[in-house]
């Protein structure tokens, strides 16, 4: 029997999708990348996430990226699919396109369109079909953020229950301890912020789905690591250190400071896709001077 709490137990990057001026995907970059992300501690992927620019991309264009991801990944790094559609035919129809494909797990945002719809019992039967749809593991997502709902912990709860739904990925501000005591030991949960990387793990979290990553990839994992050997002293200081420093990327910035960021540390981040707009240069150098003032511009991570 497959060992989720295994597979997913570390820090994976929500890789960002780098374009061209002319906003085609810059497939070179992309690869180079992977390239350094496999030989760096990510535990893994999650592609075509929200840092993706999931919204942005069309089916021909997801599929090739996770075919590149596929490619240039190291063997032992985990690739997690995200599914960001409407409906559950639109769901099951991506599944099945890409299920061939040697990917992990789907992590699965509820439809929100139709917000005012989406209870409990309409919800609950969405991932259940997905999941019976799917011979690939599912993992839901909690992002209200974007989605303008909340899984409530008695519907998690209810889908744990079920054979193909191991996990639960949450990137609310608030509310992941509440998922972790009540889910069964084996259902994995995931933080999707290093803002709570650091408590989550302490509380029972295996790992987590970070931004930060995309550009500091070790440095992440160092949480990570304090986290699950409860170093409170040591973990409690990179925390504070590395909290404070997104909130004045992603946190202010959202996408296009993740973008700046990878960019000022020697990746390529770029623009992402209109109507989204880059950072302005003066944006660009109050970044540089956060790095700075931090410690962490590129040759200086301690």
């Amino acid at each position: 029997m497959e060992n989720h709490k295994e597979n997913l137990s570390g820090v994976f990057l929500p890789i960002t999708t780098p374009f061209l001026k002319d906003e085609s995907v810059d497939w070179d970059s992309l690869k180079h990348n992977i390239g350094f992300y496999a030989k760096s501690k990510a535990k893994g992927f999650l592609v075509l996430g929200s840092n993706g620019e999931n919204k942005a991309l069309g089916e021909d264009e997801k599929l090739r990226i996770l075919e590149i991801v596929l490619q240039c990944k190291a063997p032992h790094q985990k690739v997690i699919t995200a599914c960001f559609v409407e409906t559950t035919r639109q769901a099951l129809h991506f599944i099945r396109k890409v299920e061939s494909m040697e990917i992990d797990y789907f992590n699965m945002l509820p439809p929100f369109y139709f917000r005012s719809r989406m209870s409990d019992e309409v919800l609950a039967g969405y991932f259940t079909e997905c999941a019976e749809g799917s011979s690939r593991p599912i993992l839901l997502y909690n992002a209200p953020k974007f989605s303008g709902i909340t899984l409530s912990p008695e519907l998690v709860v209810k889908l744990s229950q079920h054979r193909n739904i191991v996990g639960i990925k949450d990137s609310a501000s608030i509310g992941i301890k509440k998922f972790i005591e009540a889910v069964p030991d084996d259902f994995v949960v995931m933080a999707g912020s290093i803002n709570f990387l650091f408590p989550a793990l302490l509380s029972g979290a295996v790992g987590g789905v970070i931004s930060m990553a995309n550009y500091f990839p070790d440095l992440t994992h160092e949480l990570y690591l304090l986290g699950k050997e409860k170093n409170m002293e040591e973990g409690e200081k990179l925390h504070v250190r590395l909290s404070s420093l997104n909130k004045k990327i992603s946190g202010t910035y959202g996408v296009a400071g993740v973008k700046a960021t990878m960019d000022l540390v020697g990746l390529v981040g770029g623009l992402p896709r209109k109507p989204l707009l880059g950072l302005k240069e003066a944006e660009k150098e109050k970044l540089r001077e956060d790095l700075k003032e931090a410690g962490l511009l590129r040759g200086d991570n301690k």
